[in-house]
């Protein structure tokens, strides 16, 4: 009796497990772990304010992005941004990429458009900002405009997913924000144009650092986990949904204190 309880418990695990479980999609052309993004699992951050003093004047951010459905006309999705810096997204007008950044002395610069990218399979985005800003996918990309300059600097951290505040005395996005829905993989972030348009070779195996590499995050992380380390020796760690990087901060503030009081 208690075998044929067991029997009939497993069937009935594996008959609802594909409809509650969500299958995953392939892994990228770079291999490994990804990043889940949806309402839940929102956004990841870095837990202090990302390269503050630093006044860029050359600057791309690039990933390997997947997602099943865009977003609707009239809203956007926030990839990769700094609020007061840049930000890479998709736009749900047209299902194509835009960027912005902000030059030093200048309102930013604003570009959209391009071919509408492919759902429902693995793309490689950039943000490309010499002052101005550009983007492009899968090898081909706008000119960016009014080379020189720099990028102002910023005190905020930086965001992969979710959505990033904007000042809206500056130049920003028509539409409402709204979460990504969908998997990013390997984002790294270089101090100089890495690309240069209109068309160029995209990356075809996992990201390395090099003498350029400011930011690398491979996501290889455990499933679950809510730290992403950055590969780079810069050390800006991403922490999940920006939650855990303050509680982590003030654990490691008290647990310092503990430490220096029974030193004394």
């Amino acid at each position: 009796m208690l075998h044929r309880q067991i029997l009939v418990l497993i069937f009935s695990i594996l008959i609802f497990m594909p409809f509650s479980i969500k299958a995953l999609p392939p892994p990228s052309p770079a291999g490994g772990g990804m990043l889940r993004l949806d309402e839940k699992h929102d956004f990841v951050a870095t837990a202090e304010a990302w390269f503050p003093d630093e006044q860029f004047e050359g600057l791309t951010a690039e990933a390997w992005i997947y997602y099943e459905e865009p977003p609707i006309p009239g809203a956007f999705w926030s990839i990769i941004g700094q609020e007061g810096r840049f930000n890479l997204i998709i736009h749900g007008n047209r299902n194509t990429l835009g960027a912005w950044g902000y030059a030093e002395g200048a309102a930013g610069s604003l570009t959209s458009g391009g071919a509408s990218l492919p759902t429902k399979k693995w793309v490689h985005v950039t943000a490309i900002y010499d002052a101005g800003a550009g983007m492009g996918f899968n090898g081909k990309g706008g000119n960016w405009c009014c080379p020189g300059g720099h990028l102002i600097k910023s005190d905020k951290p930086l965001r992969i997913g979710g959505i990033v505040p904007q000042n809206l005395n500056r130049s920003h996005f028509v539409g409402d924000n709204m979460k990504v829905q969908g998997y990013i993989d390997e984002v790294r972030i270089s101090n100089l144009v890495r690309y240069v348009g209109p068309e160029w070779e995209v990356p075809k195996e996992k990201f390395e650092v090099d003498e350029h590499t400011i930011s690398l995050w491979h996501f290889n992380e455990a499933p679950g986990s809510i730290l992403f380390k950055d590969a780079s020796d810069n050390g800006y760690d991403l922490w999940r949904s920006g939650v855990w990087a303050v509680e982590a901060q003030r654990k490691l503030t008290t647990t310092w204190g503990t430490i220096k009081q029974s030193s004394q």
